[in-house]
Formats: C-alpha cells, structure tokens, sequence
C-alpha cells in the first residue's frame, strides 16, 4: 500500500503520533498540473500536512490548508476529507523558479487551515509564516490552539511524500515533568531520521529505527487516494448563481456554450445553451444555494 496513514502509540509513554507515505496520489496531483520538482516540495508538505491533520482532527467532513502570498505562492490549496480522499492545486508567480526557499515563497502571505464539518460549523485558524518551513509554522499552530507540545517533520522526494507527527498526551496531576522528558525524548530520536530513511523505510521498520527500545503499537493502515470533488451538480449549482440574462448571453458570446474546467483536476464540463435553458427553467421559483 503506497499511500496510507497509520496511527501508532507509546505503551509507557504519554506520547501519540501519527505517519503517512503518498506516492501515487502526489504523482497524480503533480503531473496533472506538471509541475516542477521546486514546485513539487512545497506542493508535497502541504498535501502531507493537510492528510495528518485530517486524521488526527477526525471530523466527518474535510480539512483544507489554504496559503497566499504576493512573493512566490500566488495560491495553494490542498484538501482532505475523512475517508482520505486528497486533492490539492497550486498557482506559481514563476513557475520556472529553481531555488526552494519557504521563508522567501511565502514572505508577506498567509495560512489559514478550514475545518469543515459536513454537520455543524465551518472553522478557520491562521497560522503564522515566521517559522523556516511549513512543519514548523503548523507546530507552533498545534501547540498554542491546543495547548499541547507538537513535532512535525516532513521529508519530500520527487516521488514520494513521508510525513511524522508527535504530540504529547494531555498532562495528569503531576506529571508535567515526566511528560515534558518523555516528549524531548521520542522527538530527539525522530531527529536523527535522514531523509533517505523515511523515504524508503516502511512505517513499521522506520519507527523501529527510531523506538526499538519503546514499546510502540502500530495501528491498521488507512489508505489515502487522490479523488477530486469537482461534479456535473456542483457545477450547476455555481451557473445558478448567475442571472439568467446574464448566463444565456455569456454561452451566446462563447459559441452557444459554457465550459467549466475544475482547477485541481481539469476535468471539463460542457452545458450547452439548451441545457442551460433547461437548468434555468427547472430550478425557476427556487432559491439556488451555492
């Protein structure tokens, strides 16, 4: 299984994380838009960051990272939902650029992270940019909203995407101390991972690499794939925002027709002047809802 996520614990340590490896889905997305591998680094942490907190959050519904800036990254956006489904775009000033430098892409921009239950409340945090890669600025995002030390590293290939997440476990009657030590311990050792290693190690020889002498409990994998959202419905529902004059004259000024390309994944849909016509005959007397 190339891409999944999997959950794993400490039997006497106060310390939870998570691990997950995208390679099919990260191709998908990247060739889709071809993007370069300079493109593909940052474009790689986000869709592995925005797949951990989905796990991690575990809401029935989806969580998306969202990052502006007028420096380099004109728009990135990757989302995912509870049954792992992930989907992400990004819109370059230079597409050609050579050199990966986070702090120089993203100066002046912002990050928000969108929690977005399908039952209940829409949720937005923004995260600050001062830190020297995405990791760490959602690091210090997870220890300051809830209160709890987090470590977060992401290692990226052309190919292959491999992110770890710890955090520490909420603090008992005194035992602060102990779980301070406990978390500088498990995060010591994840700092001795090299690239190459979480690049190619499985999850379950990669965390013996690192906790052979914890004891770790490593939990069924759960499977991520890319699958866009995008629908002939979704759709329809946009061109109803439209004045009906208004989207009649605009499929007349482009050859009796209105195409519509989905920005993650490209696919096209076509709605000719008839069946607009017919869209807007059939929802007349509604209120259309976007």
């Amino acid at each position: 299984m190339s891409d999944h996520i999997q959950r794993f614990t400490f039997a006497d340590l106060p310390v939870r994380g998570e691990i997950i490896s995208l390679e099919h889905s990260f191709q998908t997305i990247s060739d889709q838009h071809q993007y370069s591998s300079t493109l593909r680094h940052l474009l790689g942490e986000a869709l592995a960051a925005t797949a951990l907190m989905a796990d991690i959050i575990k809401i029935e519904g989806k969580v998306a990272l969202q990052l502006q800036s007028p420096s380099q990254v004109k728009l990135l956006v990757t989302e995912c939902n509870n049954h792992g489904h992930i989907r992400g775009v990004m819109h370059p000033l230079d597409p050609d650029i050579k050199d990966y430098n986070f702090r120089d892409w993203t100066q002046g921009g912002t990050l928000a992270i969108t929690i977005e239950p399908e039952q209940g409340q829409r949720y937005q945090g923004i995260v600050s940019l001062e830190k020297n890669n995405l990791g760490e600025c959602l690091e210090d995002y997870f220890t300051s909203s809830e209160q709890l030390p987090t470590y977060i590293k992401l290692f990226v290939g052309h190919d292959r995407i491999t992110g770890l997440f710890l955090q520490a476990m909420p603090n008992a009657d005194n035992q602060e101390k102990d779980n301070k030590i406990a978390f500088e311990h498990v995060t010591a050792l994840a700092n001795t991972i090299t690239d190459e290693e979480a690049l190619t190690l499985s999850h379950h020889d990669l965390l013996y690499r690192l906790y052979h002498q914890d004891k770790v409990t490593l939990y069924d994998a759960k499977p991520i794939k890319f699958e866009c959202s995008c629908s002939r419905e979704r759709n329809e529902r946009a061109l109803l925002t439209i004045e009906p004059q208004e989207l009649m004259q605009l499929a007349e000024e482009h050859n009796g027709k209105i195409e519509l390309v989905c920005d993650f994944c490209s696919k096209k849909e076509v709605f000719t002047e008839q069946e607009l016509a017919q869209l807007i005959t059939t929802n007349q007397g509604t209120e259309a809802v976007n």
